[in-house]
């Protein structure tokens, strides 16, 4: 009798091991090739659908398809990337971030007047899931200046607050740049006017 218990234990850690070890291995397949774990997601997932590693490995592929695409400047894919992953994880702030970002990049590269409105509420979204970052408010502070160059307060207010927050050192030199361009602009105006 103790013998089957014994055999009965040791079976039992030895399936939980091989499953674990097989759950694994999706985001083993995500981090190797997203995109490929992605095309072949349908042929893995079976009646696996309520996975939990399965779904990180999906998550994780969006993601990461997402940033790149991102990076790339191609925010149509960047966008699509971003809301699959927000389907299985609709709480990620970064992955709410992100998408909000890539939206609004891609309203404020038509230059359309309404479209500039618009990218400055996907860029306000983007702040808001991310209070740490400034770079959403360094391209509000674009999208202003794009709207009216002369309206000094709003261009200067949204790169003072991102000046304030987490930045990558070439868009903050970027920034103080911009910076100084706009308040040279705006005193030049000021004595013309005077």
């Amino acid at each position: 009798m103790l013998g089957k218990l014994i055999n009965a234990i040791i079976t039992t850690i030895i399936l939980a091991i091989f499953f674990n070890c097989s759950q694994n291995s999706y985001l083993v397949l995500a981090k190797k090739d997203p995109k490929n774990f992605l095309a072949k997601k349908d042929s893995l997932k079976g009646n696996l659908k309520s996975n939990k590693n399965f779904l990180d490995a999906i998550i994780f592929s969006h993601k990461e398809l997402g940033l790149k695409a991102l990076d790339g400047n191609n925010y149509k894919d960047a966008i699509y990337h971003f809301k699959e992953a927000l389907f299985y994880d609709s709480e990620d702030s970064l992955l709410i971030y992100n998408l909000n970002l890539a939206r609004g990049h891609k309203m404020y590269l038509t230059g359309n007047t309404d479209n500039l409105w618009e990218a400055i509420q996907f860029y306000s979204k983007a702040a808001q899931a991310s209070r740490v970052n400034g770079e959403p408010y360094y391209y509000i502070g674009l999208s202003y200046y794009k709207l009216d160059n002369k309206d000094f307060d709003l261009i200067l207010e949204s790169f003072n607050s991102a000046l304030e927050l987490n930045l990558s050192q070439p868009i903050r030199d970027e920034i103080v740049g911009k910076k100084l361009e706009t308040e040279i602009r705006r005193k030049k105006l000021k004595a013309f006017w005077n």
